[in-house]
Parts: structure tokens; sequence; C-alpha cells
């Protein structure tokens, strides 16, 4: 095939070449380009073809508007530039657009489109069912349809103060600040936000919903002895919250492994503190551990506890609560913090081991406290402790 010649028009510096077989009408398609000096040095640049609509006479107008920026410094030196100019200016049209949805979105969109989807996928399902419900009860009512970029510190207010007139715990008022504190997170994470976090100039409510109930040694005989006639796996795994404080979730996530029966000892991993830690077997503890290995004997299941099917068990049993209400320890209680619970035995532990005179810093460590603050609330229990302590100076 021949290459086809550049041909001059009437116009100078547009120049055309004739396709060999494609037709725009009676005539062969004809390709035009510009050719310009810039900067001394000879350019040319495409238009395109004469059956797209390119005419010369549109072309050279073209060429004539890049020499007059030229002479003038002004606007674009090539058609190249112009078209990025152009695409940029088509960007810019767009993203004002989406920015301009976005400040459309309201709350229940950001919720929905956003902010669940990847708490489903990166929270506990305990985590976000709670979220879940925290938004459609109370967040939602209120400021579902509230533009998302224009929640401000006294939409925020308002939501406290609706919450506590209805009889929501501060607990659960401070919980769902914290939902729409992650929510502005999130977004601005994503660069779908670019305003601060309202939340940060809220002041949140504070209350110390610090469980403080423990059990006397009657109770805990008493429960003990109820639970060890019904459920005697239940029976140990309450001697263990009693007599070492582990976790519920400890107790759970218990295996063979842990139990050192020639140290008396077990060893706790992946706490919620993120320390592991060892505690100590009393000789009752010891003995029942030794019955419960006994049982699981010809198991090949490394836990200690197992569920009626095999397998591990993902909570404490509900009979916990049967015995507890049988022996009234709940009756006409309503503080949450003085309900007996299954991590009553926890605080037994720690509340019996500071009246018999143990140092904080020895039950933190025995706990698994990260800070000692969490220990200092049953120092009061301690007084005589704290008195001997100032009658030093008497002398």
């Amino acid at each position: 095939m021949a290459v086809q010649k550049w041909m001059k028009t009437k116009f100078p510096g547009v120049r055309y070449r004739e396709h060999h077989t494609r037709m725009h009408g009676r005539q062969k398609d004809r390709y035009y380009t510009i050719t310009y000096k810039l900067n001394g040095k000879t350019k040319t640049e495409a238009i395109g073809w004469a059956s797209e609509g390119v005419k010369p006479a549109d072309v050279s107008d073209q060429l004539n508007q890049l020499k007059r920026n030229h002479r003038e410094k002004t606007g674009y030196k090539t058609l190249a530039e112009k078209r990025e100019l152009a695409m940029a200016a088509e960007r810019k049209v767009q993203d004002d657009q989406r920015l301009a949805q976005k400040r459309k979105m309201t709350l229940a969109d950001v919720w929905e489109q956003q902010y669940f989807p990847q708490a489903q996928n990166n929270k506990a399902e305990k985590s976000w069912k709670r979220e879940e419900s925290l938004f459609r009860i109370w967040i939602a009512p209120l400021l579902g349809e509230v533009v998302f970029s224009e929640i401000g510190v006294k939409d925020l207010e308002k939501l406290k103060a609706v919450m506590a007139k209805k009889g929501a715990s501060l607990r659960s008022i401070e919980y769902a600040l914290a939902v729409v504190r992650q929510m502005f997170n999130v977004m601005i994470s994503y660069d779908l936000h670019k305003g601060d976090n309202p939340v940060s100039r809220v002041k949140k409510p504070k209350e110390d919903n610090r469980r403080t109930r423990f059990l006397t040694k009657d109770e805990a005989e008493k429960l003990l002895e109820s639970a060890k006639e019904r459920n005697v796996v239940l029976h140990r795994m309450m001697l263990l919250s009693l007599y070492t404080g582990l976790r519920a979730g400890e107790i759970l996530k218990l295996t063979w492994e842990d139990v050192d029966f020639a140290n008396k000892m077990l060893s706790i991993r992946d706490t919620k503190s993120g320390k592991n830690r060892h505690v100590y077997m009393t000789k009752l503890l010891f003995s029942e551990l030794k019955l419960q290995q006994d049982v699981r004997c010809d198991s090949d299941e490394r836990l200690v506890f197992i569920g009626r099917f095999g397998g591990p068990m993902n909570e404490v049993s509900r009979l916990f609560k049967e015995l507890v209400d049988d022996l009234g320890l709940n009756e006409d209680i309503e503080d949450s913090r003085q309900r007996v619970v299954f991590h009553t035995l926890r605080h037994t532990f720690a509340s019996w081991l500071v009246q018999r005179g143990t140092p904080l810093y020895t039950v933190a460590a025995l706990m698994g406290h990260s800070t000692i603050a969490m220990t200092e609330r049953y120092a009061h229990l301690a007084p005589d402790g704290l008195r001997q302590a100032v009658a030093v100076l008497e002398d």
C-alpha cells in the first residue's frame, strides 16, 4: 500500500491526507492536521477526519487561536494542552457534583452505605448488633434524615437530652455518641468528609458502671452447693472464677495445655488486657479439675470445658441465673451494678483478697488488670489496713 502524501489547503498551516479506501460522500475521507512554530521548533498536531465533522476553515480558526495565544502569552499553547484543560475542567465539574451529592447524604445514608457494612466485616457480631440497635432505636429517629455534613454539636446535644428524658442509661447515651463518632471517623478515613468530627466537641456523659456487688461467704457457699447439685460442670466453672478471678471468656477458652497440675498453676493466654498471666489453684480447685480431667480422658478435645454436643461453649450456662433467682440474691435489686451475675464471682475473688490484707498490686496481677486504677475500686474494703498505715504516725 502506497503511503498517502500530505496535501496543502488554502489555509496556511492546515494540511490533510486522503484515506485510500475510506470515503466521505463522493470524496475520499480526509484527515486534517495543523503545523506551527512553538519555541523555535516546528510542531504538528492532529485534528481529525472530515467524516467526523472537521472542516478546513474550523481547523484554521483553531490554528489562529493558538498563534494568538503564543503572541499574547495567554491560554493554552498546544491543542493537547487545551484537551488536558478541558478534561481537568470536566473532572472538576464531576468532583463538584460528587461533593454536592455527599453533602446531601443523610446520616441514615452514611449508616447504610458506608458505616454498617464495614462494621459487620470488622467487628464482633455482639458489637455490631449492639450498634445497630442503638442506631435504630435512638439515633435514626432523631438524626437519620439530617444531612451528614451538617450535623453539629447542637444535634448531638439534642440526642443526649432526648435519650436521657426517655430513660436511657448514661452508658447507652455514651455508646450512641461513640457510634456517631465512629461514623464520622470512617467517612474521614474514606476521604468522604472534609470537616472535623463534631462528637469530639460534645461533653460525654460519665458514670461509674462498674459492678460493685460481691458475695458473702454464706452466699457463695449456698450458690456453689446449689450448682453442684444441678450441674457439676457449671459448679467447676464457678469455682474457677471464685478462686482464681478468671473471666467467663477466659474459662471457656482454657485448655488442658494451660493446666499445670505439677505446680498447681493455670496459664491464662490471649486475655482482655492483652497480657498473659498465671494464676494458682487452691486444693479444692485442684481436685475438681482432676475430676474434670477424668471425665474428659477419652476425648480428644483440648478444651477443659466443652459443650453438650462437643466443641467449645459460647457462654456460661443459663442455669447460673436460675440458681441466683432461686436463692433470691437479686430480689428487689434494681441497680444493675448490684445484681449478681457470673462476673460477680470474679469481683468476689478480688474483694475477699483485699479484705484479708492482700496488697492491691498483687490483686491487680492476679486479676490481669492493665492498670492499678482498675483495682483501686476494692481499696475501701481494707479499712483496717489504711487505719494501721496512719497509726504509725502515732509513734
